[in-house]
């Protein structure tokens, strides 16, 4: 396989992804890819019926080093990505066991539903559901490691949501549009969020908009669920064995997370829930053990309630997708 060097056509790169004896140029961009078309007919019906179409010439080619060339709308990137999990399967992006970079989820899902590579679309939705699933046992699955890499720096939730809006994968956009809320304010998400590519990534007008709103929702939702047992009018803890001292530590935790601007934390475990934010001691095993149990049931109604927060249809329809 060659490495990328201009082609003979002006302002045409020839990608690395060029095989010597293969039949068939494609074109995305200005970039070149030569590779099989009998396995890329054999991985998808529609580049099938694409061979069998005479394509236009390009500035005045008919062909490229004897190959047809057959011109797609996508771009250079997702084309390259798509291409190298077909050709070079042991060498990048599909590996069993590792992380899938956002933009090979994103390759894989938006082209492999175009040119119905069902390969790829299907390990896309694979890793998109084991990231973003539509129950809380499933989100609660410790997986030995991430199913999407996840880069410090890449607004990776934002990317996901943006991406399940375009493919109408509505089941994965309350975990998404949560997760959006919980490391972000409502004017970073209006501004937008800048990754380690410069690149300004911004939810969908609607996407916002339902952020925005859910802000305060997702606040007094967890209030009354999740995080009911810090309500001091609602729950009594009548076997306390240090009231005064119980009464503080909850006091603190609900201040802390409420003020001064709310924090959302209504899926976060009864463990995380107690080291994160529980920073003034701990309660008599007696309130532990109450409150343990008011946190995990609380927690099953949030999530519940967690798609009409964001305008989306119940988890039961939305699993039907």
């Amino acid at each position: 396989m060659a490495d990328a060097t201009p082609a003979h056509s002006a302002g045409i790169t020839r990608s690395n992804i060029w095989f010597e004896d293969g039949n068939v140029v494609i074109q995305a961009e200005r970039t070149h890819f030569k590779v099989y078309r009998g396995a890329l007919a054999a991985n998808s019906c529609i580049f099938k019926d694409m061979f069998s179409m005479p394509q236009p010439p390009s500035a005045g080619e008919l062909d490229v080093e004897g190959c047809p060339v057959v011109h797609v709308s996508d771009t250079a990137e997702d084309i390259a990505i798509v291409l190298q999990a077909l050709f070079l399967r042991g060498c990048v992006h599909v590996a069993a066991g590792e992380p899938l970079s956002i933009p090979a989820v994103v390759a894989f899902l938006r082209l492999g539903k175009k040119y119905d590579i069902e390969l790829l679309h299907a390990e896309a939705l694979k890793r998109l559901h084991c990231e973003y699933p539509s129950t809380l046992g499933e989100m609660d699955l410790d997986y030995p490691s991430p199913m999407i890499a996840q880069k410090p720096d890449t607004p990776t939730d934002l990317i996901i949501a943006n991406l399940a809006r375009e493919q109408s994968l509505l089941s994965v956009l309350p975990l998404a549009l949560y997760r959006c809320c919980c490391s972000y304010s409502a004017i970073q998400l209006m501004v937008g969020i800048s990754g380690d590519d410069a690149v300004t990534t911004v939810l969908s007008a609607g996407d916002l908009l339902a952020c925005c709103a859910a802000l305060s929702s997702l606040g007094s939702t967890q209030y009354a669920t999740t995080l009911a047992w810090l309500n001091p009018y609602a729950i009594k803890f009548p076997t306390c064995t240090s009231p005064a001292h119980c009464d503080n530590i909850r006091k603190f935790a609900l201040h802390n997370v409420f003020f001064p601007s709310i924090s959302i934390v209504g899926l976060a475990t009864w463990s995380d829930f107690r080291d994160d934010w529980l920073w003034a001691g701990s309660m008599c095993s007696s309130c532990d053990t109450i409150a343990e149990k008011l946190h995990d049931d609380g927690r099953v109604k949030f999530w519940e309630a967690l798609p009409s927060i964001f305008g989306l249809p119940e988890w039961c329809e939305l699993r039907k997708e």
